[in-house]
């Protein structure tokens, strides 16, 4: 087995996938304000530690809605 490597912030960086409105709802596994301060919570250490960060959205003009306003605030200047 190999040893442990520690990941390097120089090279890392944040995904963040369909974290709409209209899909928080549907989380199962966890209460969904949770999820969502949860995301957040992800996103703050992004922005923490300079970590380059990546939002997508799949339909954001759909049933999905847009990104959590939230989010979006947190990383005001993404595309």
């Amino acid at each position: 087995t190999k040893p442990y490597v520690r990941l390097d912030k120089n090279d890392a960086a944040v995904l963040l996938v369909d974290h709409q409105a209209g899909l928080l709802s549907l989380v199962r596994d966890i209460e969904p304000d949770k999820f969502k301060n949860n995301v957040l919570a992800l996103g703050d250490l992004a922005k923490y530690f300079n970590l380059p960060t990546i939002l997508t959205t799949s339909f954001e003009t759909g049933p999905n809605g847009p990104l959590v306003p939230e989010l979006k605030a947190q990383f005001s200047d993404a595309p």
